[in-house]
Parts: C-alpha cells; sequence; structure tokens
C-alpha cells in the first residue's frame, strides 16, 4: 500500500523561484502543475497546492505583508500539514522573522520559507534544489513534529528568527550567526539538529497566546559610520512618526562618545527630552549587543538609557520592536525587559530584576 503523502500548501510571494516563462515574458506560475513542469520530483514527495498571495519584489514587502503571510497560514492550518513560502532573497529574513513571531511556539504545523538566486527557467539554478529540499525538510519536520517557522536555503535548515542574508550572490545565502544551524539536508536525508529541537520532545508551556499579527511601523534605524554627525539626525527627532530609534553600532553596543560626534548627547535629548526611545543592536552579522559590557562606550549609551538587544539579529531586533509596539507594549520600561524575552528561541533570554 502506498504510504499516504503530506499535504502542503506552497505559497507565492514574489521573487524568481516562482516564476516561468510565458510569450518570453516571466511572470508567476498559474498554477502548481507549471511548478511540476520544472521540478517534477517535488510531486512524487508531496500532495502540494500552490496559491500566489503576491508578485511583489522583495524590496518592496512591507509589514502589512508579514500580516498578510501570517494570517492566510493561520486560515489555512486545519487544511494542510505544512507550508512552503517561496519569498524573494533580499528581505526574506524579515518576513520569515516576521511570521515566527505573529505565529508564535502555539502553531503546531511546520513553515518553510525559501528562495533562489536564479529563475528555475535559467540553466544551472538553485531554485529546483532549494524546493526539493524544503519539501524534503518540511516532510521530516512534520515526521519528527519539529513545528516551527525555517529558513531552508542550499543544504542547510536554519531557525527563522535567527536569521539572516549573508551574500547577494552566492547559493548558500543565509547563515544563523548566533546558534546552530536547525538541521541539514544530506546524500542520505534530512538531519535535524538534537540539540536545537530538543524542546519539541517535551511538553511545551505556552508563552502568550497567539495569534499576534500586526506589526507598527514609525521605527527609524541609523547605520552608525565613522565621522557621521549626529546633528543632522537630529530633525528626526522632532518629526512625529518616529516613535523609536534603533542604532546599529559598530560593536557590542557601542557608539561615538568624544566632542562633536558623540551620540550620547543625541540618545539623552532623544530618550529623556522629547521620549523617543533608543534600542541599539548591531550592525555586524555574528555581534551582539551585550547587557553588560566593558566597554566604556557601550557602557556610556546605557547609562544614557539606550535599550540593549542582546544576541538578536539587526533583522529579528527592528522586526521584534514592531511586533511588540503592535500588541501596545509602548513605554521603554517594557520594550526593556520584552526585546530580550524568549518567545520563538530568537534570543538568550535575559531576566531583568
Amino acid at each position: 500500500m502506498e504510504k499516504k503523502k503530506n499535504k502542503i500548501l506552497l505559497i507565492g510571494y514574489g521573487g524568481t523561484i516562482v516564476m516561468v516563462v510565458k510569450d518570453k515574458v516571466v511572470q508567476p506560475a498559474g498554477d502548481v502543475s507549471e511548478i511540476f513542469d520544472m521540478v517534477p520530483r517535488i510531486k512524487e514527495y508531496a500532495d502540494i497546492d500552490l496559491k500566489i498571495l503576491s508578485n511583489v519584489d522583495s524590496t518592496n514587502v512591507i509589514p502589512d505583508d508579514w500580516t498578510k503571510m501570517a494570517e492566510y497560514i493561520y486560515t489555512e492550518r486545519d487544511n494542510y500539514d505544512g507550508f512552503l513560502v517561496a519569498h524573494g532573497t533580499n528581505t526574506m529574513s524579515y518576513s520569515a522573522s516576521a511570521v515566527a513571531l505573529a505565529l508564535g511556539v502555539d502553531f503546531w504545523k511546520p513553515i518553510v520559507f525559501t528562495g533562489s538566486q536564479l529563475p528555475l527557467t535559467v540553466w544551472g539554478n538553485d531554485g529546483a534544489f532549494n524546493l526539493e529540499n524544503s519539501v524534503k525538510a518540511l516532510n521530516q519536520a512534520i515526521a519528527d513534529n519539529v513545528n516551527e517557522c525555517m529558513v531552508v536555503f542550499s543544504d542547510v535548515i536554519l531557525r527563522a528568527g535567527r536569521t539572516v542574508k549573508i551574500s547577494e550572490s552566492s547559493f548558500r545565502a543565509f547563515e544563523s550567526p548566533s546558534v546552530q544551524h536547525l538541521g541539514e539536508i544530506k546524500s542520505t536525508g534530512v538531519v535535524f539538529n538534537k540539540l536545537m529541537i530538543q524542546h519539541w520532545n517535551i511538553e511545551y508551556k505556552k508563552k502568550y497566546t497567539p495569534i499576534n499579527i500586526k506589526f507598527q511601523t514609525g521605527i527609524v534605524t541609523i547605520d552608525l559610520t565613522p565621522g557621521q554627525n549626529p546633528f543632522i539626525i537630529r530633525s528626526v527627532l522632532n518629526n512625529r512618526s518616529c516613535r523609536w530609534i534603533i542604532l546599529k553600532s559598530h560593536w557590542a553596543g557601542s557608539v561615538p562618545t568624544i566632542g562633536d560626534y558623540s551620540f550620547i548627547p543625541l540618545i539623552e535629548e532623544a530618550t529623556k527630552g522629547i521620549g523617543i526611545p533608543v534600542l541599539i543592536s548591531t550592525k555586524f552579522v555574528w555581534g551582539n549587543s551585550y547587557k553588560e559590557t566593558n566597554d566604556e562606550p557601550a557602557i556610556m549609551a546605557i547609562k544614557a538609557w539606550a535599550i540593549p538587544t542582546w544576541d538578536l539579529t539587526d533583522v529579528m531586533a527592528e522586526v521584534k520592536l514592531m511586533w511588540l509596539l503592535a500588541r501596545g507594549i509602548t513605554s521603554p520600561e517594557q520594550i526593556k525587559k520584552e526585546i530580550v524575552k524568549e518567545y520563538i528561541w530568537e534570543v538568550n533570554e535575559i531576566i531583568y530584576d
């Protein structure tokens, strides 16, 4: 008797991976049969439906799109065993992080985000490889009860909330710098990292009630650079649309502190004067923004009431802040605690007294 295939919903949300050529024009696939024509083997491994939700270039994906994805997956939760989101690579880490937060640990179906550096119609493309590996990863996740949001790219499986894009051209374009890979796809099959998925082998205590799918905009992120004049940024503080500022620091929460280039007065003016709180993230892929540090520029920033984001990726720091604000968590005191609280294993949780 033939084994029953898992039922998977393939959601097209822009990007090249679900594009086909019709009359010499690249456009989204009209139905799943067109995907099967180019990647025939995936239909051997799962019963797949296709839904094109959007054809926007991922550079133009906004928080409303994150809500749209999460809401659609949630409404289809009883109809499928797993979900595969085909997405453009430019902002895939943002969308995957956002959907992971929105649906939370109580969404007991695996979700995989994938994309490609080249269209399926280009010879030697990575799209077919990534689609096949994503279906394999979903099947194994369903079998192993690994029910979380993931990014599958090349031969690695990454925790969505820890993922960043590290290359615009490499076929292994994504990484999870702060933690080990969730799993790997080898010639012998899909292997999940037991250390990373051990929480699925116990009864997990719910941390909050899903579904929280909204995201609040009004955040200004500033990439700190040598010689940057903080007074140029001062006009941002007087803009009523600006609710929070995120500074992407040079190192572990460090900001310039000397003379006209010091950001300390700007942080103090924002936080104590105007009432616009400031978060300190990091621009480095393997970086951290520590609560406890011996680096004087970082200590001075914290004393000026800047809030460190610990080992959140810069992507997750922005997404999580938008998510917290939409949940009504708005005061600096609340954000300080919640930004480093673990919701989907996106941070090494810090407990503030």
